[in-house]
């Protein structure tokens, strides 16, 4: 299935014949959008949409989950590698997520999407699933690659303790998880047929084309949900932001009109909110 014009399509899908289940995501829109609003071209906007079709993907898989953090930070004692963070948060149906640059670091581009190009290495993948029932789950740990997907699997493996498998190409991302009753020979049975999908069959992101390659395990399509790069800001959320700083400390950031300027990290749009009233 094709996705939507302005929408990226998520389908999540059954291996009977494995024990397996899984996702597959077309994240050409987001991934699009979301360089667009960041102005981002070349190497960085192909890594920042495989870090948005990343976070849907985890989050497909968080049973009864509301909210997926997917973060990737240079260590500390890292100074010089042209990012310091890139981070993306994925709800239902919306995903949006920023860039934070180390000093001239944008104009510092290597011509290759390598996360250790831009992260430098080993890189902290930290984690906050949100099941809406108290405090989330939060997890860090680190890894040394220059592919996403092997964070992510190390990062399921570790802190999740499942089976996983993942394949991120071009825009597409394809995610297969242990199922229970799934022993090793399921297993291989899945991650044999993953392997043998092709690296264009991925990249062309048609998920009926992917979910072909599961044809032999029973694939069954479950469930269909379409995905946008949209920002949930709000002129009351930003108030909110600021309402743990104190009265001096608003003061500081206020123009002469008692206005503060505030942008938002996910989507740039500026907002102009007054000082709370001293109580």
């Amino acid at each position: 299935m094709a996705e939507h014009a302005d929408s990226s399509i998520l389908t999540r899908f059954l291996l009977p014949g494995a024990y397996t289940r899984g996702a597959v995501l077309s994240g050409r829109a987001v991934a699009e959008e979301g360089a667009r609003v960041h102005g981002l071209a070349g190497a960085p906007a192909e890594l920042f949409g495989r870090v948005l079709v990343a976070s849907v993907l985890l989050l497909s898989i968080s049973k009864g989950g509301i909210r997926q953090v997917l973060q990737l930070d240079a260590r500390p004692e890292q100074k010089t590698s042209p990012l310091v963070r890139i981070l993306a948060e994925a709800g239902h149906s919306t995903v949006r997520g920023y860039m934070i640059w180390r000093e001239d670091g944008a104009m510092m581009h290597t011509g290759t999407d390598a996360m250790t190009a831009w992260l430098g290495r080993p890189v902290l993948l930290s984690t906050v699933r949100d099941l809406g029932i108290g405090h989330p789950y939060i997890s860090t740990i680190e890894h040394d690659s220059d592919h996403l997907a092997d964070h992510l699997v190390h990062y399921l493996g570790q802190s999740v303790q499942i089976h996983a498998d993942v394949a991120l190409v071009g825009t597409t991302g394809l995610l297969i998880e242990a199922m229970p009753g799934c022993d090793d020979e399921h297993w291989f049975r899945a991650v044999q047929a993953m392997a043998a999908i092709p690296s264009q069959t991925l990249e062309a992101g048609d998920a009926d084309t992917i979910l072909a390659g599961f044809a032999d395990l029973g694939c069954k399509v479950v469930e269909r949900v379409p995905y946008r790069y949209q920002c949930r800001c709000s002129e009351e959320s930003m108030v909110e932001a600021l309402r743990y700083l104190s009265q001096d400390e608003l003061a500081s950031l206020a123009d002469a009109q008692g206005q503060i300027t505030i942008s938002c990290e996910y989507c740039n749009r500026s907002y102009r909110v007054p000082i709370r009233p001293s109580t």
